[in-house]
């Protein structure tokens, strides 16, 4: 059988951009880094109208993910429900959302992650230990920020390629949930040829502001 795709989009070709924005992204430097995130988190608080009662997921970032610590205490702060990926199935690369417990105030008026909320799943993520039964699908969240490796100016999205998040969002195109990437501005590429199952974002939040598709 012939293979029909177009060169752009071949797994190699793909890969090629990944490595090629993994490597600005991990070529900020941590201050510069911080201080990216911190401008975001007022962006975000500027731009975005949260609301008590709205469901709002993020992402427990890894290694040069974008920070999501700040937008997380911004949506606890506005009286929202925060939500943490969950694997549900990983040989069906199924995602859920599971609420986040608001961690108790310090004295510093920090709100850290309590550890007996969190375990890491098969993939070494962190996720809330929450019964499967309180589980959430995409559909039902008003929000999704979503780590990315890549952006372009379209809106387009480059993940990781497992295709969870793509999964997750099918089908909910023009509906909930309203899909925001968070990213560094360095990670935005000309262009990122889109498959079928890829979803587009609606916006994307950088250091320069809120982004909107």
């Amino acid at each position: 059988m012939k293979n029909h795709s177009h060169p752009s989009t071949t797994p190699a070709a793909l890969q090629a951009l990944r490595r090629a924005a993994r490597q600005a992204r991990r070529g900020l430097p941590p201050l510069v880094r911080r201080a990216e995130a911190k401008a975001a988190a007022a962006a975000f608080a500027q731009c975005l109208r949260l609301r008590a009662g709205q469901h709002v997921a993020f992402y427990a970032p890894l290694r040069e993910e974008f920070p999501t610590a700040e937008l997380m205490r911004l949506a606890w702060q506005r009286g929202c429900t925060v939500y943490l990926p969950v694997i549900a199935h990983r040989r069906l690369r199924l995602l859920r959302f599971a609420a986040l417990p608001r961690p108790p105030a310090t004295p510093q008026g920090r709100r850290p992650l309590t550890p007996n909320a969190m375990r890491r799943n098969a993939l070494g993520i962190e996720e809330p230990a929450t019964p499967r039964y309180q589980w959430r699908r995409a559909r039902d969240l008003d929000l999704i920020a979503m780590p990315l490796v890549a952006f372009d100016a379209a809106g387009h999205r480059l993940g990781m390629g497992g295709g969870y998040y793509d999964r997750a969002l099918a089908g909910t195109a023009g509906r909930r949930p309203w899909r925001l990437g968070l990213a560094h501005a360095c990670q935005q590429l000309p262009c990122i040829p889109r498959r079928a199952w890829d979803m587009p974002l609606d916006a994307v939040l950088t250091a320069h502001g809120l982004r909107r598709f």
